[in-house]
């Protein structure tokens, strides 16, 4: 298949998260390109907003109040898209993230168990539970598809930032173990951004910060949600019909080094 014939018609696909950011992306872009969208988010106004937005080009849109570290809302949002288009054909877990002390530069030592918890729970268990409940439609289908969201810092763990770098490496173990088991019907492949333009970024980070963060980043700027979205189409569309178990980089070539060669992130992770 050619990139330019990519199309979702007749295709469902769940987008947790979808109420705004990557997520959002995500959800307008299937739908832009012939996908029924059930759009999943724990603000049901921000996911009906997405589905509006949907609806109003003429797409297809169910929204639905989901909190996915609990297993009988994801359950719920489950039967949401089954009952609403018939099928679930991609599924996008794309809820995560941290926010509070998980989130910001600091020591390992300055975390309580609640912020270890809680980021496992939206990051990891989130995951789990929407694969658990989806799969078992896909295989019956004989068809389906898995894109995970992980990040950059689950493959280069960023000092100061333990529990979520952790959580995004479990993301990654379960996202190849979840293709060799699910294999052959049902592809499952994750998606690793490095720093991303959302209100998240500018929230949790001060400008000196998001400066130093810049200054790793070969390609001298932060990505976009729309770039980030674009990869995700890729791994849930026929194009990727032989892609399964792989991570992909959005990440501008973000690694280590800064591009004078000094170690990244050590005044970061000192300074927490």
């Amino acid at each position: 298949m050619r990139l330019s014939e990519l199309s979702f018609r007749g295709r469902t696909a769940v987008v947790t998260g979808g109420g705004g950011g990557i997520g959002q992306a995500v959800a307008l872009g299937l739908a832009r390109l012939g996908g029924r969208v059930c759009v999943a988010d724990m603000d049901l106004d921000r996911a009906e907003s997405v589905g509006a937005e949907i609806h109003a080009f003429g797409g297809e849109a169910v929204a639905v109040q989901a909190d996915v570290t609990r297993a009988e809302a994801v359950e719920r949002m489950a039967l949401a898209a089954r009952d609403a288009f018939g099928r679930i054909d991609v599924l996008v877990n794309n809820a995560g993230g941290a926010s509070g002390p998980a989130f910001r530069i600091g020591r390992v030592c300055k975390l309580s168990e609640r912020d270890w918890d809680d980021t496992f729970a939206a990051n990891v268990k989130s995951v789990f539970l929407c694969t658990r409940s989806v799969a078992p439609l896909m295989l019956e289908q004989r068809h389906g598809c898995i894109v995970n969201m992980a990040s950059l810092t689950g493959q280069f763990p960023f000092p100061g930032m333990p529990a979520y770098s952790a959580a995004k490496a479990a993301v990654i173990s379960l996202t190849r173990s979840l293709a060799m088991e699910l294999a052959p019907h049902v592809r499952v492949n994750a998606l690793a951004p490095g720093l991303i333009e959302t209100p998240r970024t500018s929230l949790n980070r001060r400008p000196e910060q998001l400066d130093q963060l810049l200054s790793n980043v070969p390609l001298a700027r932060m990505g976009t949600t729309d770039e980030v979205a674009d990869m995700a189409l890729y791994l849930a569309s026929d194009a990727a019909a032989f892609v399964n178990g792989t991570v992909m980089d959005c990440a501008g070539g973000q690694m280590w080094m800064t591009r004078d060669g000094r170690p990244a992130f050590r005044d970061l992770a000192s300074a927490g």
